[in-house]
């Protein structure tokens, strides 16, 4: 596939099985949480917005009205492909909207360095004093700087690819092909 801007892009994940990935997680989420009155689901904008939204409509679908979504935005990237210090921006009052003593799950479209996630859990961890769990689309490995590792997760590469699709950019691009491929 050929972009406006020349880049090639491989597709490595086509819609169907993303959506059926996601359906899939969602279940499990859903039934390890079961007894759970409410769960926090914490998204990371802008890389989550297509995974959470669909992760939350399944959620709802399997268990209704037991989610609260409580967006952070965060950064790690720039335009040259070099991770730097993560920026996690929450709203002024982001924890008064956190529901304490109950689970959270960070929702994030990968897991790559860690950095970030590993910064956000023990903020999260901190201030809820509930157990903290992640769930990303993609778990990359390849990279990985933080001894963390997703609880849940649709799909694994293992090779350093950079990733387009489903909330993933490139240049903030990108973001809403529902496929995912690299750029080549």
């Amino acid at each position: 596939m050929e972009t406006k801007d020349s880049v090639n892009i491989e597709i490595i994940w086509d819609a169907t099985e993303i959506d059926a990935k996601i359906k899939l997680l969602a279940e499990m989420i859903a039934n390890n949480w079961k007894d759970a009155d409410t769960v926090n689901l914490v998204p990371i904008m802008t890389g989550a917005i297509s995974f959470g939204s669909k992760l939350l409509n399944y959620l709802e679908a399997f268990f209704p009205h037991k989610w609260v979504v409580n967006p952070v935005l965060a950064s790690a990237y720039s335009d040259d492909f070099d991770p730097s210090e993560p920026e996690i921006v929450t709203s002024r009052n982001f924890e008064q909207r956190m529901q304490m003593g109950f689970p959270t799950i960070i929702l994030d479209d990968l897991i790559d360095t860690g950095i970030t996630l590993i910064k956000l859990k023990n903020k999260i961890s901190k201030m809820t004093n509930g157990p903290v769990e992640i769930a990303v689309l993609v778990d990359k490995k390849f990279r990985r700087q933080a001894n963390l590792e997703a609880n849940y997760s649709c799909f694994t590469l293992a090779e350093d690819k950079w990733l387009v699709g489903y909330g993933m950019d490139y240049k903030g691009k990108m973001r809403g092909m529902d496929k995912i491929g690299y750029i080549s």
